[in-house]
């Protein structure tokens, strides 16, 4: 794991793989929004549309989901490679009392 660790800081890919899943969350959320929006838009007096279409609560929640699951992923990795510093947050306190 160590490895593993050191490869994704030093060159990067650990970053890039964070902003990725915070993107694609973003963008999960956004695809779904518009998605329900054109077919409204599309379809808001046909009523036979319906009948071969997934429910809205059933999309929007697969939506919320993977976004949540590509954020709490984002944040475990975050955390993973980059670990708060015991040094840093100890100043910032103790120089706010002075």
């Amino acid at each position: 794991m160590r490895t593993i660790r050191e490869i994704l800081l030093t060159e990067y890919i650990g970053a890039i793989l964070i902003a990725v899943l915070i993107a694609d969350a973003f963008s999960a959320i956004i695809t779904t929004v518009v998605g329900q929006i054109s077919y409204h838009v599309q379809f808001a007096y046909a009523t036979l549309g319906d009948a071969h279409r997934p429910s809205t609560s059933f999309l929007i929640l697969g939506a919320i989901t993977r976004s949540a699951l590509y954020l709490i992923s984002a944040n475990v990795i975050a955390r993973w490679l980059y670990p708060p510093r015991p040094d840093s947050a100890g100043s910032t306190e103790s120089a706010g009392q002075t």
